[in-house]
């Protein structure tokens, strides 16, 4: 992220639990740019190659000699001139809400005059205005994460550098990651980035914002191979397609469904239901009213109890233990 704090961030349910995924698979770098979070006040202008230059020295630092870069909104402009400076050490990139985005630059403006209004509205741009939770744990780390002075350089550095002429010089594999409902970025902005990257591939997912795109385990587990491969899954065709099988499940429960009463049953309440599966706490309210009515339980303990007695329960510790 271009706006970065890292111990706010890791408050945000979505950021922490995206973090604790990838971190299964990769050594994970998150890092505040310089005059951002918890790094030093900005010395002297803000420009692409200091930005680039303060990601080299991570990645060198940490002994890592190529990388994989995950971007989210501007610091896709980051990424792009790191891509395009340094191909040799890059393996891929992937973008999310990344596109063109003059409300970001609204915004941007914005805190200038109404600080607190600007980090509300962008916490729930981007953590979804149904998202209460994460919109304001966003919020927090918009108001903590620029002072004044490094804001109003990030101001003049959108305004001076061209996304889609940088994107165009870049040549490592790039996926991009739309959500379908975003308001921050429009689509037209996304499919135009997309086609200025030489080896880009767009992804529309049914999301309302970018960090909701975390809650798509398919759009995880695409993020995850094509960090491994440098290309995402190939489709499957039509006719090899298996056919779903509403049956599968005891009382004709969904996969979700099932994943759902089996934390039920471990336990876990509501909130961590929603933060085990990147959904929302409404949504786990829904597939709940659901699971009550398909196993005719009145509540908690009963669900629980179809659980254990529909083996859904034995088949997660078989599955969990070494």
């Amino acid at each position: 992220y271009h706006v970065n704090h890292l111990t706010l961030n890791w408050r945000v349910p979505l950021h922490r639990g995206a973090m604790q995924f990838l971190a299964r698979h990769f050594a994970v770098i998150n890092l505040d740019f310089p005059g951002a979070g918890l790094s030093r006040p900005l010395d002297g202008d803000l420009s692409l190659a200091s930005l680039s230059n303060a990601l080299d020295a991570v990645r060198e630092a940490a002994g890592i000699e190529r990388l994989g870069v995950c971007a989210m909104g501007a610091a896709g402009l980051i990424a792009c001139h790191f891509a395009a400076r340094h191909p040799q050490r890059v393996t891929g990139l992937v973008f999310i809400a990344s596109g063109e985005s003059d409300v970001n630059r609204q915004l941007l403006h914005l805190r200038q005059n109404a600080p607190e209004v600007e980090a509300e509205l962008r916490g729930a741009l981007l953590g979804g205005v149904g998202d209460k939770r994460n919109a304001l744990a966003l919020a927090a780390v918009a108001r903590a994460s620029l002072d004044a002075s490094t804001l109003a350089k990030w101001e003049q550095l959108l305004q001076r550098e061209d996304l889609l002429t940088i994107a165009a010089a870049v040549s490592a594999p790039a996926l991009y990651f739309h959500a379908a409902a975003d308001n921050l970025v429009p689509m037209t902005a996304a499919r135009t980035l997309v086609s200025r990257l030489a080896k880009a591939t767009l992804r529309v997912v049914p999301a309302n914002s970018g960090m909701d795109v975390w809650r798509n385990r398919a759009a995880v587990r695409e993020i995850v191979q094509f960090l491994k491969t440098g290309h995402g899954p190939k489709p499957t065709p039509a006719r090899s397609r298996p056919r779903s099988n509403r049956a599968a499940h005891p009382a004709g429960l969904s996969d979700r469904e099932v994943e759902v009463i089996r934390l039920l049953a471990a336990g876990r309440t509501n909130q961590q239901i929603a933060d085990d599966l990147f959904i929302s706490l409404n949504t786990v309210s829904y597939h709940l009213r659901n699971i009550f009515a398909k196993t005719r339980a009145s509540n908690r303990t009963e669900a629980a109890a179809f659980a254990f007695e529909a083996g859904l329960v034995a088949h997660l510790v078989k599955s969990s233990s070494p």
